[in-house]
């Protein structure tokens, strides 16, 4: 794993900063009223990382090469409804590691999601933008790349199933950790397949 010097922490973390600003100002544009009317979830689930980069799992599914890592977890969120189109949400996430590498991962993301069809086999889709802290460096990131470090940047692609009145809806989620061009000080990232379980509370944020 690559050391890193006084001036990259700073700099890194200067970054970080830069971009929790940025999360913060978005927050910050949405409505009061839109805040105040909201349905939160909560989730659990189970995955495997990939040694694939993630436009391969888009590009040839077939082609997946599965990695001795699994995990497992559970996460907790809350969404608003932006009418016709669709939500906006934020999720903490946590996950515990198995196989190669057994840390545990926390994961903060704000995502956008489109409506939910009202028949239940057709998915909403989402997309989540945030952080991901892992107890240790990543082995599995360490064998895919050479290197990795505790603090990256996460996103998630999500399919989930059934509609606003659902009481559980099942999901696949990509799991994305990387450095986001060289945001963080480690040049890795990882893959994960996630298969999950979300359960709503309280009423729909129509």
């Amino acid at each position: 794993m690559r050391c890193r010097s006084p001036k990259l922490w700073g700099t890194g973390y200067l970054r970080k900063a830069k971009l929790a600003l940025v999360a913060l100002a978005f927050s910050a544009t949405l409505p009061v009223s839109a805040l105040a009317d909201g349905r939160g979830y909560v989730s659990v689930f189970a995955g495997q990382m990939t040694d694939n980069e993630w436009g391969e799992l888009f590009d040839n599914w077939g082609a997946v090469r599965w990695r001795d890592a699994t995990q497992v977890g559970a996460n907790a969120g809350h969404e608003w409804s932006l009418g016709r189109f669709g939500f906006i949400g934020a999720e903490l996430q946590a996950l515990r590691h198995f196989g190669e590498q057994t840390h545990f991962e926390i994961t903060t993301p704000i995502f956008l999601r489109t409506p939910r069809p009202r028949h239940v086999a057709l998915p909403s889709l989402a997309y989540g933008l945030g952080l991901s802290y892992a107890t240790e460096p990543s082995k599995t990131e360490i064998a895919r790349t050479g290197e990795s470090t505790e603090l990256l940047a996460h996103w998630f692609f999500e399919l989930e199933f059934g509609n606003d009145d659902t009481h559980v809806r099942p999901y696949l989620r990509l799991h994305h950790r990387s450095h986001a061009w060289e945001t963080f000080d480690a040049r890795t990232g990882s893959n994960a397949v996630l298969l999950g379980l979300r359960m709503p509370l309280g009423n729909s944020p129509r």
